[in-house]
C-alpha cells in the first residue's frame, strides 16, 4: 500500500515520524559523541598527568641524588619543594608515596623522627598502593617505637598482612616485645618470622637467629614442645612464605 502513497503523503509521513522519534535519536546522538570524546579527553588528562608526576619525581629523585647521594641544604630544599609539589597535584599516584617515603627515610636518618613520622603518616593517609601503605606502617611503627610510644608501634603491625611482608611485620614485632621487656612473645615473633622468611629473603635468617640467640634460652617447655613436634613444625615453616614486592623492601627487613 505504502507503494501507492503520494510524495506529499511520503513527506506528511517522515515528517511525523521525525516529530515523533528524532527528539531521542538526536539525543542519543549528543549523549554517545559525549561519551566517546569525554573519554578520549579523560585518557589524554590521564596521560598527560602521569608524564607530568613522572618529570617532576625526576627531578626530585635527581636532586637527592645529587653530589653521590649526600645533597646540599639547597638541593635537599629543591627536593622537598618537588616533593610537596607531587603531594599537592599528584597525591594519588605513586610517586607521591614514593617521595614521602625517600623524604621519611632522610629525616630518620638525622634523628628527625617527628618529620619523619608525618612523611609515612602522609603515605598512609593518600597512598591507594597496598605495597607502599604496608612498607610505610611498618617503618611508622619503628619510628614510633624509637620515639617511646612502643604501644601505638605494636598496634601497627598487629593483624595479617600478606605474604610478602609477613616475616617483615613479625620481625618488627618482636623488635618493639623486646623494648617492652616481654622476652618470651619477643622470641615467639622472632621465630614466626624466621619461619615466613622466603628462599630470597634468606640473607636475613642470620639476624633473626642473631635476634634470638640474644634472648637467651628458651623455657624448658617451650624447648619440650619444639623436640615432641618437628614434623609439625617443619609443616608450618612450610606454609609461611614471605616475598618482597620492591627492592626497597628487601633493604627495610634490615
Amino acid at each position: 500500500m505504502a507503494d501507492h502513497l503520494t510524495e506529499e503523503e511520503q513527506i506528511e509521513s517522515l515528517k511525523r515520524w521525525w516529530k515523533e522519534n528524532g527528539t531521542g535519536i538526536v539525543t542519543g546522538i549528543v549523549l554517545a559523541l559525549a561519551g566517546y570524546f569525554g573519554w578520549q579527553w579523560w585518557q589524554g588528562k590521564e596521560r598527560s598527568d602521569a608524564e607530568a608526576a613522572s618529570n617532576v619525581y625526576q627531578g626530585f629523585v635527581e636532586a637527592l641524588a645529587a653530589n653521590e647521594g649526600n645533597p646540599d641544604n639547597k638541593q635537599l630544599t629543591t627536593a622537598q619543594s618537588l616533593a610537596r609539589e607531587l603531594k599537592d597535584d599528584f597525591a594519588k599516584r605513586i610517586y607521591a608515596a614514593q617521595a614521602s617515603l625517600q623524604l621519611a627515610g632522610l629525616a630518620a636518618e638525622k634523628n628527625d623522627l617527628e618529620t619523619a613520622a608525618k612523611e609515612l603518616q602522609w603515605v598512609l593517609d593518600n597512598s591507594g598502593d597496598e605495597s607502599l601503605t604496608l612498607v610505610a606502617k611498618r617503618r611508622l611503627a619503628a619510628v614510633k617505637a624509637a620515639r617511646g610510644e612502643t604501644k601505638e608501634a605494636l598496634a601497627l603491625v598487629q593483624g595479617d598482612v600478606p605474604a610478602a611482608f609477613a616475616a617483615l611485620y613479625a620481625e618488627t614485632r618482636g623488635d618493639i616485645l623486646v623494648q617492652q621487656g616481654d622476652k618470651e612473645a619477643a622470641r615467639a615473633a622472632y621465630l614466626q618470622a624466621r619461619a615466613q622468611l622466603l628462599p630470597e629473603q634468606a640473607a636475613g635468617s642470620r639476624l633473626l637467629d642473631l635476634k634470638i640467640e640474644t634472648l637467651g634460652e628458651a623455657p624448658q617447655a617451650e624447648k619440650s614442645n619444639a623436640q615432641d613436634g618437628p614434623a609439625a613444625q617443619a609443616a608450618g615453616d612450610a606454609n609461611e612464605a614471605e616475598t618482597d614486592s620492591e627492592a626497597a623492601t628487601e633493604k627495610d627487613a634490615q
